[in-house]
C-alpha cells in the first residue's frame, strides 16, 4: 500500500477492499498532524490516562509504550498510540508552556527564536501592507528603539542611520499629514543639512540651514519671536520670549531694575506703548545698560543680550 510523501498518509489502491479503514487512518493521521497542539514536549513516559486527540512530543530516553520512539510525535486513539516523525518546518502550540514552537535543524525551537534566522524580507509589513517602494511599512501609534545594554553584550548606545547612495541622493524625515507632506529635514541633493515645510506636499519652503564645512546657520526666510506682553511685578520683568512688549504693574509709569527668564546668551527686544513709560534701571539690579533707558512710545525700542545673570545692552532707539 503506498503513503503520500509528505505526512505518509496511506492511500487507497484500485479495487481495494475495505477501503474505509485505509481511508479513516489517513483522516485519523491528518486529525493528530493539521493545527497540531501538543499536551507537553520531552515527555519521556506516557501518561497514565491519556485522553483520545491528546498529542505528546516524546522526550529522550524514552520509557514504555514509548520506548525507541524518541522524538516522534505520539498521538493517542481509541485503538492506541499512533506516531509521526517530525519534518523540518513542522509548527505546534504547546499547551504547557503557552507558546508556538517550530522544529528546526532537527529540534523544536521557540518560533520567537528562529526569527533570528529571517533574511531579506521583502517586503515586510507590521499590522499593514508594506509594498514595492515601502519595503517596511509600520502601522501603530509608537514605535520604540531602545539600545542593547552593556551587560547583555551591547554598547549602550543607539543610532538610527540613513545612508543615501550618493550627495546627490536624499536622505531625509519627511512629516506627512494624510499622507502628503508637510516638512522635512536632513540631506536634500548635498551635504547641507536643511529644514523645510509645506502647506501642500508639493511647494517646500526652506527655512533652516546648517552648512557642512563649519556648522554655520543660515535662515533662508525672515525670523522673529511671538510677542508676549508681561507685566512688571515689584520692580521685576519675567519674559518668555525673545520680544516682549511689558506693561506698568500699575497706572501707566513703572521702573524695571531686574529682567528674569531667557538664558545665557539670548537676545531680547523691548518695545514701548504709547501712554505708557517704563523706566529700565542701569546698575541696580541686573541691568548693565550704560545709562537708564525709558521706553514711553510705540517706536522706543531696547535690545538686551543676556550673558550669566546680567543684561546686557545691544542698542537703544528714542523714536518718541
Amino acid at each position: 500500500m503506498a503513503d503520500t510523501a509528505r505526512l505518509n498518509l496511506p492511500l487507497i489502491a484500485p479495487e481495494q477492499a475495505q477501503k474505509h479503514i485505509t481511508h479513516n487512518e489517513a483522516i485519523t493521521a491528518l486529525d493528530a498532524l493539521v493545527q497540531l497542539v501538543v499536551e507537553a514536549r520531552d515527555l519521556t513516559a506516557p501518561p497514565a490516562e491519556p485522553v483520545a486527540g491528546q498529542s505528546f512530543i516524546i522526550g529522550n530516553p524514552a520509557s514504555g509504550d514509548w520506548t525507541g520512539r524518541d522524538g516522534q510525535l505520539a498521538n493517542w486513539t481509541e485503538a492506541g498510540w499512533r506516531y509521526a516523525t517530525p519534518a523540518e518546518g513542522w509548527r505546534l502550540w504547546d499547551r504547557a508552556s503557552g507558546g508556538f514552537f517550530v522544529f528546526y535543524e532537527g529540534t523544536w525551537a521557540a518560533l520567537s527564536a528562529t526569527l533570528g534566522a529571517l533574511q531579506n524580507l521583502a517586503p515586510l509589513g507590521v499590522n499593514t501592507s508594506a509594498d514595492a517602494n515601502n519595503r517596511l511599512a509600520v502601522r501603530s501609534n509608537a514605535v520604540l528603539m531602545t539600545a542593547l545594554e552593556s551587560d547583555a553584550g551591547g554598547t549602550g548606545d543607539v543610532r538610527l542611520v540613513l545612508n543615501r547612495e550618493t550627495g546627490a541622493d536624499t536622505a531625509s524625515f519627511v512629516f506627512q499629514s494624510g499622507f502628503s507632506g508637510r516638512a522635512e529635514i536632513g540631506l536634500a541633493g548635498n551635504d547641507d543639512f536643511t529644514f523645510k515645510v509645506s502647506p501642500d506636499g508639493t511647494v517646500f519652503h526652506q527655512g533652516m540651514t546648517i552648512d557642512k564645512e563649519n556648522g554655520f546657520v543660515t535662515f533662508n526666510q525672515l525670523f522673529g519671536s511671538a510677542p508676549s506682553h508681561p507685566t512688571v511685578a515689584a520692580g521685576v520683568l519675567h519674559v518668555a520670549t525673545s520680544y516682549a512688549i511689558p506693561a506698568p504693574e500699575s497706572g501707566t509709569a513703572d521702573t524695571i531694575d531686574t529682567i528674569t527668564g531667557g538664558f545665557d546668551g539670548a537676545v531680547l527686544i523691548l518695545t514701548g506703548t504709547f501712554g505708557n513709560t517704563l523706566t529700565f534701571a542701569d546698575g541696580t539690579g541686573n541691568l548693565k545698560l550704560g545709562a537708564a533707558r525709558v521706553l514711553n512710545n510705540f517706536e522706543d525700542s531696547l535690545m538686551l543680550v543676556k550673558r550669566g545673570s546680567d543684561w546686557i545692552a545691544l542698542a537703544f532707539a528714542n523714536n518718541g
